[in-house]
């Protein structure tokens, strides 16, 4: 079986970074992509953790251009091969790069798949196939790292199509494991395509590089999910980047996301049933994003006010949009009807209430914000296909 070669890619322009990523058949070709970054400080510390055989690298570029970059490289990892990216302006550079021992270069303007394929190849051929000692049992440790990673993630791939995943012995959540999930509302071309889903992976991959405990895995093209790691301390910054994302989305790649997240997850039997609630968007205690901020804010302000009628008017008032357009914006943006969403919510906080406490039916109708009792009742068997009572009986923990 043919060795893969580890290649890495740097370059200030995101919508470079993607379209290389998906341009090239990595696996049928024996490469390995391991990664990207949008300056060269970025790329050295990514190479602190896993080490490239091949780097494609832009030279005009913030914090640490290509040029110092591979001036390091060659100092750090003498034996990887380099291969410059260029504009049709940057000739001086080039030569500057050629002069370093760049093994070729390639001009943006004019790339083509099969071009770039052929130079990578061609680069293939002449890696060096020994390293020092330091190098292999960097290898070593990262594939061991790896190996973890692919576990967590077919777990999370089978947990988001409730399937039974077994967990090897010794293999164990991410530190901080919070699950992050978008669901794909509409594309700009009305198509929900695999392509779409594997540039979405991509992106998700660049905007929260240090923070995926797994990959990014979509069962259908629905939706896509990820396993993080995300200290409290970093919890606020996650909401700025999750909403960068969702608006990168939108802007690159045509697609409408609402992201959820849920956690933390401590023990792989909670798993399962995050991701069914996260699927179906009844996440009790998750954080929920859409690409406008408005709606964010509303539904920020409806989850605290869940008790209360609030009714359309009100909620566009506190908004400052008409009624209409709130009720048109909120079913595309959230992918539900303003009652429907706030049903789903109180619904499932009476689930819960349901599961874990021995209340009466009632008095958990009343806590969720439900006056009729029966009201309750058809709107829970509408959410959750059986009524309270049955479901208390098929969910309801040991109440000491």
């Amino acid at each position: 079986m043919a060795m893969n070669h580890k290649v890495m890619l740097v370059d200030d322009e995101l919508l470079v970074r993607l379209g290389i990523k998906s341009l090239i058949d990595w696996e049928s070709h024996n490469f390995e992509f391991i990664g990207d970054a949008a300056d060269g400080l970025k790329a050295l510390e990514l190479m602190e953790q896993e080490v490239p055989d091949i780097l494609l690298t832009d030279i005009v570029m913030p914090n640490m251009n290509g040029l110092d970059l591979i001036k390091e490289v060659r100092r750090r990892y003498p034996d990887m091969l380099i291969i410059v990216l260029s504009s049709h302006n940057e000739f001086e550079y080039v030569r500057s790069a050629m002069k370093l021992g760049v093994e070729d270069y390639l001009l943006k303007t004019s790339m083509k798949p099969e071009e770039m394929t052929a130079i990578l190849v061609e680069a293939a051929r002449k890696l060096k196939r020994s390293g020092d000692q330091a190098r292999a049992e960097s290898t070593r440790r990262t594939e061991g790292q790896a190996s973890s990673k692919d576990v967590i993630t077919e777990c999370l791939l089978h947990s988001l199509t409730d399937e039974e995943a077994s967990v090897p012995p010794g293999v164990e959540l991410p530190p901080q494991c919070m699950l992050l999930l978008f669901h794909v509302l509409h594309t700009r071309d009305g198509e929900k395509s695999t392509s779409s889903m594997k540039l979405l992976g991509h992106l998700i991959q660049t905007e929260l590089a240090g923070l995926l405990g797994s990959e990014p895995v979509s069962p259908d093209n629905q939706c896509i999910a990820a396993l993080l790691t995300v200290p409290e301390d970093r919890q606020h910054d996650l909401d700025r980047q999750i909403r960068g994302l969702v608006s990168s989305a939108h802007v690159l790649l045509g697609l409408s996301l609402r992201a959820e997240t849920g956690g933390p997850i401590m023990d792989w039997r909670e798993l399962s049933g995050i991701c069914r609630q996260a699927r179906s968007g009844g996440l009790e205690h998750g954080v929920q994003l859409t690409s406008r901020e408005d709606i964010n804010t509303l539904l920020r302000y409806l989850k605290e006010n869940l008790t209360k009628d609030i009714s359309l008017k009100e909620a566009a008032e506190r908004i400052n949009i008409s009624e209409t357009y709130l009720s048109t914006l909120f079913k595309k943006e959230t992918g539900m009807g303003f009652t429907d969403w706030i049903n789903s919510k109180r619904i499932e906080q009476a689930a819960s209430l349901l599961k874990e406490t021995s209340l009466p039916s009632y008095l958990i109708a009343e806590q969720v914000g439900y006056e009729n009792i029966n009201y309750f009742g058809r709107i829970f068997k509408k959410v959750k296909g059986v009524s309270p009572q049955k479901y208390r009986s098929q969910h309801q923990k040991t109440i000491i």
